[in-house]
């Protein structure tokens, strides 16, 4: 018997997030009853979302009043009437990617528009929360009589995502009031595979689809606003009670190429037409503008690139600030740009033409094609030909013509609520996470240990005299290698012991190599990524033994202890950093 009765999945993108839920009475039925919020109020009737943007304002005192499109029109009412108290306000905006590539999570601080910061866990967790409690109000709504301790939550993270990252993001949902217990963190490529093959084999009638017939293998290429990130699957024999089972056949691969990257390079193009001052004051003053301003351009970015692409601008706006700035009118900044043959104005239009246009998605897509020919290359998956594109940035027509283009032997598929993929997938995947039975390690893991010293097979640096005898310091004790397979829920046991008497604790440090052949923790590409501490009960004059249990192969790692002689569990703290 499951703990739960509903599985919600939170899917916290760069740009746009959302939610999803169903009942596991629901999903024996029908995997595909999957209910999501349809009524976030965009504000502009063009741009259709099931999606809210990633957005929150928060008060003077820290406290949220609101969020998602409701947050933008707020903070942009605020402008509008001149509200005094403006600038007490917090307003963040697409702020997910500081979690891509930095240290030190717990101490970063994020930047609002103005320039106001607050600590990234404090925003990270009131955004979460924001998104837990609405998608609570509507299971009520829906009339469903439903606990919060009768759910199981899942959290979407990016496959790149370091580990200090995904518990980082584990942190903040327990800071918003998520039982770690009841948590599950999926992987979004993942998520979006497993949410396709159900779609595939619903439509199947009489010939099984392509996607889900056993043995097939495909890529997942998942566009999102912030990364790109790959990952191949191999289509297993279904299980005894007919659930898809997949198999990783590569590590994952990314890189920070999403679709905010073309939102960025449309934005430096009009800094360099209009001036940065100007962007920069946009931004500040007059938020409703620069905010509408993105999501026209989001809206025009989806479309089929014509020979002219017309841009709807905030000219009264952009005109008012050229007042105050005392700068040239806009058609003259135009017609002095080096884009005056690229780039026209009709009244409150910009006419941009395909050659620029193409140029706002150049180097993205050339990042995307290079990831996705590099991975084809690997020798273990050179034969995969069926490639699956998902998430949001995958709606872009102009990306899904580039990379067929780029890559015409291959098959490429574009499921039906692309978009949604990863939201929906990764319900599916909190009902049944062992759907996945292996995953390739990213990296090789392993611990800090000293050996006799042996001079035909350790480096003469480390010789080390201790007690009375030479050993062999710093040795990289391998737990998992870089590209193994390891099946889910994989154990892996170590034993360590005390050094002092009365020892009340023992500190453990797990080291990440980028490399299988890793001979030393000191070697370029091997470093301390977690810090764990170990509770000895009862501490005695005698060495004592502790038995640690690594787990692998599930999206986050964990670990636990176990006193060997009396068969206690320890008490484990583990920081990843």
């Amino acid at each position: 018997m499951c703990d739960y009765l509903m599985v919600a999945s939170i899917d916290f993108g760069t740009a746009y997030s959302g939610y999803a839920f169903s009942l596991t009475t629901d999903f024996k039925r029908d995997p595909l009853i999957i209910y999501s919020n349809q009524t976030w109020n965009a504000g502009n009737a063009q741009l259709m979302s099931l999606k809210t943007p990633t957005c929150i304002l928060l008060d003077k005192n820290r406290n949220v009043k609101s969020f998602g499109f409701e947050a933008e029109s707020d903070y942009s009412q605020l402008e509008e009437e001149d509200n005094e108290n403006q600038e007490d306000y917090y307003f963040f905006h697409r702020f997910k990617m500081i979690l891509y590539d930095n240290e030190n999570l717990e101490q970063q601080r994020l930047k609002d528009v103005t320039g106001k910061t607050l600590a990234a866990l404090e925003v990270f967790s009131k955004f979460i929360k924001a998104l837990k409690d609405h998608l609570l109000t509507q299971i009520i709504e829906k009339g469903k009589t439903i606990e919060p301790h009768e759910i199981r939550w899942v959290l979407t993270v990016p496959t790149i995502w370091t580990d200090a990252s995904k518990q980082f993001m584990r942190e903040c949902a327990h800071q918003a009031g998520i039982d770690e217990e009841k948590l599950v963190i999926a992987l979004e490529p993942e998520a979006a595979s497993i949410f396709c093959q159900y779609q595939e084999d619903k439509r199947a009638s009489n010939e099984r689809s392509l996607l889900n017939r056993t043995g097939q293998k495909y890529m997942i290429i998942d566009l999102g606003g912030g990364t790109a990130d790959i990952t191949i699957h191999e289509t297993l024999t279904k299980s005894d009670d007919k659930f898809p089972l997949l198999k990783e056949l590569h590590h994952a691969i990314g890189d920070d190429c999403g679709g905010t990257q073309v939102d960025n390079a449309f934005m430096e193009v009009l800094g360099e037409i209009l001036g940065q001052k100007l962007i920069k004051l946009m931004k500040k003053k007059q938020p409703s503008a620069y905010l509408e301003l993105l999501r026209e351009f989001e809206t025009v970015k989806r479309r089929e690139i014509a020979n002219k692409n017309n841009l709807r601008i905030p000219l009264v706006t952009i005109n008012e600030l050229i007042e105050e700035l005392e700068e040239d009118n806009i058609d003259n900044k135009i017609k002095m740009s080096k884009y005056k043959t690229k780039i026209k104005r009709n009244r409150e239009t910009f006419c941009i033409d395909a050659e620029l246009m193409k140029s706002f998605f150049g180097p993205t897509i050339d990042r995307i094609v290079s990831l996705v020919k590099d991975t084809s290359k690997i020798k273990a998956i050179r034969d995969v030909s069926l490639f699956l594109l998902v998430g949001g940035f995958s709606e872009c027509k102009h990306v899904v013509h580039a990379l067929k283009e780029a890559l015409p032997n291959k098959t490429f598929i574009v499921p039906e609520e692309a978009g949604l993929s990863v939201l929906k997938g990764a319900v599916i995947f909190g009902h049944k996470t062992s759907i996945i039975g292996s995953r390739f390690m990213i990296n090789s893991y392993g611990t800090k240990v000293f050996e006799p010293f042996d001079p035909e097979l350790h480096e003469i640096s480390k010789k080390k005299k201790a007690g009375g005898r030479y050993i062999c310091t710093k040795i990289f004790d391998f737990i998992v290698r870089k590209n193994e397979s390891v099946p889910i829920g994989t154990t892996i046991k170590r034993e360590y012991v005390t050094d002092d008497l009365q020892q009340n604790f023992m500190d453990l440090d797990l080291y990440k190599s980028d490399s299988g052949l890793t001979k030393y923790i000191d070697e370029e590409g091997c470093y301390r990524v977690c810090k764990a501490t170990i509770d000895i009960p009862d501490p005695s004059d005698e060495q004592r033994t502790v038995e640690v249990e690594y787990y692998f192969g599930d999206t986050e790692i964990r670990m636990t202890a176990v006193e060997t002689d009396s068969g206690k569990s320890c008490k484990t703290f583990w920081k990843f950093i």
